[in-house]
């Protein structure tokens, strides 16, 4: 599978956020099709998710290169936990991103994310699991 960007090196160069590496399911809804994934890493602006090529074959069967205009747009839903409560996020996210994996056979590709909207307090609650996770290091 050949890397896929949409100007992946804009985002790496401009990151303002720490990454938080957590190992968490979450819901992928595209279009009709429901997909299964992990979160590897999440950060205000995004999160690194881990799925199979299978799943991205759903998402981006083409296998083009990302641009401003062929992006593909995900539902998301997952859970974190803020101050010993679970809270669930629901955001809109685009797809900036996506290359393969060697070392995990299950979940073979990893994606690139960017929060586009949140629904309710998400982004709030997200920036404060960050800000607790960042006084426990």
């Amino acid at each position: 599978m050949m890397d896929k960007s949409k100007s992946h090196e804009r985002y790496e160069d401009r990151r303002e956020y720490p990454r938080i590496v957590i190992d968490s399911p979450v819901s992928i809804l595209y279009k009709t099709q429901q997909l299964k994934a992990r979160i590897h890493d999440i950060s205000p602006d995004g999160l690194q998710i881990r799925t199979d090529s299978e799943s991205l074959k759903k998402i981006y069967p083409d296998n083009e290169n990302f641009t401003d205009t062929n992006a593909p747009l995900l539902e998301v839903t997952f859970r974190l936990k803020l101050f010993e409560m679970e809270m669930r996020i629901n955001a809109l996210c685009e797809m900036y991103s996506s290359s393969s994996l060697q070392d995990d056979k299950d979940m073979d590709v990893v994606c690139g994310l960017k929060f586009i909207n949140f629904e309710g307090d998400g982004s709030l609650q997200l920036e404060a699991f960050i800000a607790q996770e960042m006084t426990t290091f």
